[in-house]
């Protein structure tokens, strides 16, 4: 098992940075190699919320199916229900002088053959999580 963790201040409100990074449609727009992110259930997002993310990485495409277990504007979480490899992360939204300091975390837990992998699994995810944050303040800058 890992974690891997990027925080980076974004000049918007957390209530704009939240409104976009906290509505998991969005991910394709900034999370690298996210195909397609779509609700399972209906209505607004929300604790117990499901969703269905296809994602092309390290070559292949995997479909994960998720679940959210926090959902409030400080803080989104979820886990994974099912997948390549069980993970769950979250996404803090905390205020700063100037916009709002956005955290993306995941923690991952290589099983079987992916668990022989793990320091190349850190490696590449700890890049991907990292061009992530930056791809969303990019996007979430440019929209001023």
């Amino acid at each position: 098992m890992f974690t891997v963790s990027c925080s980076e201040e974004i000049r918007r409100s957390p209530d704009a940075v939240f409104v976009f990074a906290g509505d998991y449609a969005n991910d394709p727009l900034w999370r690298g190699g996210v195909m397609s992110m779509v609700y399972e259930t209906s209505g607004p997002p929300t604790v117990g919320a499901r969703t269905r993310e296809t994602m092309r990485s390290m070559g292949s495409v995997a479909v994960t199916v998720g679940e959210v277990t926090e959902y409030s504007p400080s803080r989104t979480a979820f886990r994974s229900l099912s997948g390549p490899m069980p993970c769950n992360g979250s996404r803090e939204f905390a205020a700063t002088p100037t916009g709002t300091k956005f955290t993306y975390s995941l923690t991952l837990r290589p099983t079987g053959f992916f668990r022989m992998l793990e320091p190349l699994l850190r490696s590449v995810f700890t890049k991907q999580v990292r061009a992530d944050v930056y791809r969303l303040k990019d996007h979430l800058e440019a929209q001023k």
